[in-house]
């Protein structure tokens, strides 16, 4: 993912420039996902959650290279250190945006599930399934939002 193959070791710039595009590349995937889900567009969740883990791992790997090389870190020009904390403070606020939203979804859809089951264990006298269908008819209604 990084790029950073070769027989020369990265500088620590190109580490910080690898880490700002992995940062930005990760923030897009979850808004993008943050927007599927209050559209309830589920189908591309699992893609771009693919698409999250891989960047993320990607990050983790190269953040951990920078770190077994904190001379590097150190060496760089004040801009670059400022720049790397910005974006890792985007990150992390990104980060808290996107499990907000995917377990507010998940409460969504446990009330949801809860709420058809309760429904269907009860027998409520009247209800009849509409001719030529068998089953039983529950009221339930859907917010598009999440």
């Amino acid at each position: 993912m990084s790029g950073l193959t070769g027989d020369a070791a990265p500088t620590g710039l190109e580490r910080i420039a690898v880490l700002l595009t992995l940062i930005e590349r990760l923030c897009d995937v979850m808004a993008r996902e943050g927007e599927c889900v209050r559209r309830m567009a589920v189908d591309r969740i699992a893609e771009l959650q693919k698409e999250k883990r891989v960047l993320a791992q990607a990050y983790e790997k190269e953040l951990a290279a920078l770190r077994r090389r904190p001379e590097l870190l150190g060496a760089l020009p004040l801009e670059a250190r400022r720049q790397l904390e910005e974006g890792m403070r985007r990150l992390q606020a990104a980060t808290r945006r996107n499990a907000d939203v995917l377990l507010a979804a998940k409460t969504v859809t446990e009330r949801l599930l809860r709420r058809v089951t309760e429904a269907l264990a009860e027998d409520p006298a009247g209800t009849a399934p509409p001719p030529g269908r068998s089953g039983r008819v529950i009221a339930v209604s859907f917010d598009r939002s999440v």
